[in-house]
C-alpha cells in the first residue's frame, strides 16, 4: 500500500535514480557507452517497477492528479493522458519496456513486445510515447537549468545523451505507429 506521507520522497528517489545513467555526470562518464547507460536505465526503473506499477493501480495517485489539474497544475497532462499512461503500466508496458531497455537489440525486442500485448495496449503506445517525448523533454531541460544553471553549461555528454534518448524515444512513436 501506497504510503501518503513518504509517496513524495519515494518518487524523488526514483527519479534521481533514472536520472543518474544518463543526465548526470560522474568520472569516466565522457566516455560510457550510450546503449550501456540505456541498459543501466533499465535497471534502474526495474528496481522500482513494483512501487510504479503500484502507483499507477492506486486511486490514491488518480484522486491527486484530479485536485492538481482542479487547481491548474500538471499543465500539459491531460486526464487521456494519464489515463493513457497508467493503463500502459498496469497492462504489461512498463515490463516490457524494462525488457527492451536491458536487450541488445532495442528497438527488434520493443517490436515483439509490444506485439505480446493487448490490441488497445498496442493503439496506446505510439500516441502514449509521442506525449513521453514532450513531456520528456521539459524535464530534462528543467533538470539541466535546474542542476548546471543552464543548457549552456550542462556537459556535452549529458546533452549529447539527451539528444539521443529523444531521438530513440521518436523511433520507437514510429515503430509503435505501424504495429
Amino acid at each position: 500500500m501506497i504510503n501518503p506521507f513518504t509517496v513524495a520522497n519515494t518518487i524523488k528517489e526514483i527519479q534521481q535514480d533514472v536520472l543518474r545513467p544518463l543526465y548526470v555526470m560522474y568520472p569516466g562518464k565522457e566516455n560510457a557507452d550510450y546503449d550501456r547507460l540505456l541498459a543501466e536505465t533499465g535497471r534502474a526503473i526495474a528496481s522500482h517497477q513494483g512501487f510504479i506499477e503500484e502507483m499507477s493501480r492506486s486511486s490514491l495517485v488518480a484522486f491527486i492528479f484530479k485536485i492538481i489539474k482542479l487547481f491548474g497544475g500538471a499543465d500539459q497532462l491531460t486526464e487521456e493522458d494519464f489515463n493513457r499512461f497508467t493503463s500502459y503500466v498496469n497492462d504489461g508496458g512498463l515490463a516490457a519496456m524494462v525488457k527492451m531497455l536491458l536487450s541488445e537489440d532495442r528497438e527488434k525486442t520493443f517490436v515483439d513486445e509490444l506485439a505480446g500485448l493487448d490490441v488497445a495496449i498496442r493503439r496506446n503506445a505510439a500516441p502514449m510515447l509521442a506525449k513521453s517525448r514532450d513531456l520528456h523533454r521539459d524535464f530534462i531541460t528543467g533538470f539541466f537549468q535546474e542542476t548546471y544553471g543552464s543548457l549552456k553549461n550542462t556537459p556535452q555528454k549529458l546533452r549529447d545523451n539527451f539528444t539521443r534518448s529523444d531521438a530513440f524515444i521518436h523511433r520507437l512513436s514510429l515503430l509503435a505507429g505501424k504495429c
